[in-house]
């Protein structure tokens, strides 16, 4: 029997939230690219930020869920060796901290993704703050099924711990 998941999460990212501030459609190095921008929110009324924190694995349990399904333009089925990523990053793109990396056959052979015995997970802690963004994404070689974050059945959700930070002296 593999490690629970994470239970203490209070916030799911996924395709329809708000915190969605752009879909990934590009090619880059060769690779057709999709996937969704996640912006942490800016500051509240009164001045605090916020925080997403990733759940990564402990010896008590193996990190906040992550399930993904990534549809074609082309509705075929993308490749099992299609590289899954997701990143968190300063807006102009220093210190970047990987959260996932792994490859989309991973997502495929799991035939009930809210089974949480088999649901995927963060793969590191990452603390993501103001002016910060989360990048999910697919990628395959240019040529074949192109990943699209609009084709029908693709999303992702994202188990994590939303924090308003608030500190007083």
């Amino acid at each position: 029997m593999p490690l629970p998941l994470f239970d203490g999460g209070n916030h799911l990212l996924n395709q329809n939230g708000p915190e969605v501030s752009k879909l990934i459609q590009e090619t880059r190095d060769g690779m057709a690219v999709g996937g969704w921008e996640i912006a942490v929110p800016p500051p509240g009324p009164d001045g605090n930020p916020y925080l997403f924190i990733f759940i990564g694995p402990t010896s008590e349990h193996r990190g906040s869920a992550f399930k993904l399904h990534m549809g074609s333009k082309d509705g075929s089925e993308l490749p099992a060796d299609a590289k899954v990523l997701v990143e968190s990053f300063y807006k102009l793109g220093s210190e970047r901290q990987t959260i996932f990396e792994g490859e989309y056959g991973q997502f495929q052979i799991i035939a009930d993704q809210s089974d949480a015995n088999s649901t995927l997970s963060a793969q590191k802690r990452v603390e993501s703050g103001e002016d910060y963004l989360v990048r999910v994404e697919v990628s395959v070689p240019e040529g074949g099924a192109v990943p699209d974050p609009n084709a029908a059945g693709s999303d992702f959700d994202l188990d994590i711990v939303k924090i308003w930070w608030n500190e007083t002296a």
